[in-house]
């Protein structure tokens, strides 16, 4: 079904459609649609072929893994207005290699894998927008292997916090994070378990560096939790150096 005029533009806004011609995102937009997920409904599954991809209006969708022995890994959670699967595209499996599921009730766009592929034939720009969107999520995910490999839930958690307060990693712009999910599928998100996100909220609470109260938790003493991580606000280093550093290799 096609999208209706209303949402028509409240999809054409989204930085990966404002670089596609009328004409390429009339067709887009021709075998695209809207659907709605109840909390809990599954919108696919791990090896199923990769269709679709999409955009959600409102609500929240988890990615997750599940082990041999029942175990749920959360790999990602994506909230309104964030689109997930476009990478499945270009994928040589066609397949989806993880589950995705609706915490809440979702609403969310759909949009067809192969028409919109061939649309970008005609767009550079709108290429570009896209290997962006992925080479964010890949430096993401490169970042959160980092994490795990070198450092502690401790870590985790005080730099999950860090991050959703501050805005430009080196400054807060406020000491408050209101939690979009609940606390054991964040704990899974940071790899850790419940029972350890308990304890470390705990203690970041009686150390007066945190406050909590219902899904808000406030951040006391920001100062104090970047020295916990040695948070030194990702500003990229002398670039005189890497220079020196490629000299070096050449």
């Amino acid at each position: 079904m096609a999208l209706n005029s209303l949402f028509y533009k409240e999809v054409r806004a989204h930085h990966l459609f404002k670089c596609l011609s009328d004409g390429c995102f009339q067709i887009v937009s021709q075998n695209s649609g809207l659907i709605s997920l109840k909390k809990n409904e599954t919108l696919y599954e791990c090896g199923f072929e990769a269709t679709h991809f999409f955009l959600i209006r409102k609500g929240q969708i988890t990615l997750s893994q599940t082990s041999l022995d029942g175990n749920e890994k959360i790999v990602n959670i994506f909230e309104s207005g964030e689109t997930f699967a476009e990478s499945s595209m270009f994928s040589d499996s066609h397949c989806y290699p993880v589950n995705a599921r609706a915490t809440c009730n979702t609403d969310l766009f759909y949009f067809d894998s192969e028409i919109f592929k061939s649309q970008l034939y005609n767009s550079s720009e709108s290429c570009f927008s896209l290997m962006t969107d992925m080479s964010n999520r890949l430096k993401a995910q490169t970042q959160e292997i980092i994490e795990l490999s070198i450092h502690d839930a401790q870590y985790r958690l005080v730099n999950y916090l860090l991050e959703k307060c501050c805005e430009h990693n080196d400054q807060c712009c406020q000491a408050v994070v209101k939690l979009s999910t609940t606390k054991t599928l964040l704990a899974s998100r940071l790899s850790i378990t419940p029972e350890t996100f308990s304890r470390l909220l705990a203690r970041l609470k009686k150390q007066a560096l945190i406050s909590i109260k219902d899904d808000v938790i406030t951040l006391i003493n920001p100062v104090e939790l970047r020295k916990l991580v040695g948070y030194c606000g990702g500003k990229i280093q002398d670039r005189s150096k890497l220079k020196q550093t490629l000299r070096f290799i050449a």
